[in-house]
């Protein structure tokens, strides 16, 4: 009996351990594989990541990100069965989406900071190019005074200037990386109006108090959708408020809709439908696009 207890217990840990290389090597059969779909999956993951961490300057890479999931994902299920704890396995889905996911919301208050910097630096072009005439020389000027990450994207437009990059071509990447469309239409009127001679200041004037009237607009319309948008979320929980105060009163009140039957069936599919359909109503109705 003595010798059954270890034997047992190196037999598992071997399986474990064949397991847990039969799952890596197969892993990384399917990665080498150029034509595998998990190759293909791979490569475009690598590549969204690469595409955030090149927009957010961030000093790290793809595959450093990427490979720490792998490994943290592997090592769950191995760690779970070593504490008797399947709970654990719950962590892979939230390991597998959370950098991407993270990175992305990162991205959108980046563009969100850039949008509300806009108008402050169109402001200071405008003053800079009533002192210099030269479009390079006031975005230089200019991007000394702004606060990151507006400083950031104009260093970079600067950069990439002295590198041989001609300046319109630029203000393009710049307005390509942001994907905003306030901002590149804004730099579009920049370019616009140096090439055609136009008075650039001016311009940039009218540009920056339009964007300053569109924010003042943006704010009403929050102000006056908030009420609304309270009101349907408070609609859209009335429902399982009712469901779930009906189960404290009578247990069995509800359960001919939960007994499999077709009537049954039919009634919660069609609850179901009407409210998703209401939700997506209220959301249409109360989104406002300025």
């Amino acid at each position: 009996m003595n010798h059954v207890q270890p034997l047992t217990w190196g037999l598992g840990y071997g399986g474990l351990f064949l397991s847990v290389f039969g799952v890596v090597g197969g892993i990384y059969l399917l990665l080498t594989d150029e034509k595998s779909a998990i190759r293909k999956l791979w490569k475009d993951y690598l590549t969204a990541l690469d595409d955030e961490i090149r927009f957010q300057l961030l000093k790290t890479t793809p595959i450093r990100i990427a490979g720490t999931q792998v490994l943290v994902i592997l090592a769950l299920p191995f760690v779970a069965l070593l504490l008797d704890n399947k709970a654990l396995l719950a962590f892979i889905p939230i390991v597998a989406a959370a950098p991407i996911v993270m990175l992305r919301r990162q991205h959108a208050q980046r563009v969100m900071l850039l949008e509300e910097s806009l108008d402050g630096w169109l402001l200071m072009l405008s003053n800079a190019l009533k002192a210099s005439p030269s479009l390079g020389e006031a975005v230089q000027s200019s991007a000394k005074l702004m606060r990151a990450p507006f400083s950031e994207e104009l260093d970079l437009v600067i950069k990439e200037n002295k590198l041989g990059t001609p300046l319109d071509q630029a203000v393009l990447n710049m307005s390509a990386r942001i994907k905003s469309r306030v901002i590149s239409s804004s730099l579009a009127t920049i370019l616009v109006g140096r090439q055609t001679g136009g008075d650039l200041p001016q311009i940039l004037e009218q540009s920056a108090a339009t964007l300053r009237e569109m924010a003042r607009l943006e704010g009403v319309v929050r102000t006056k959708t908030a009420e609304g948008k309270m009101q349907a979320i408070v609609l859209g929980a009335i429902p399982f408020v009712l469901l779930f105060a009906l189960h404290q009163v009578d247990n069995t009140w509800l359960r001919p809709l939960f007994d499999g039957g077709f009537l049954g069936t039919a009634v919660l599919m069609a609850a179901t439908s009407l409210w998703v359909a209401a939700i997506f109503l209220a959301r249409r109705i109360l989104t406002v696009d300025i």
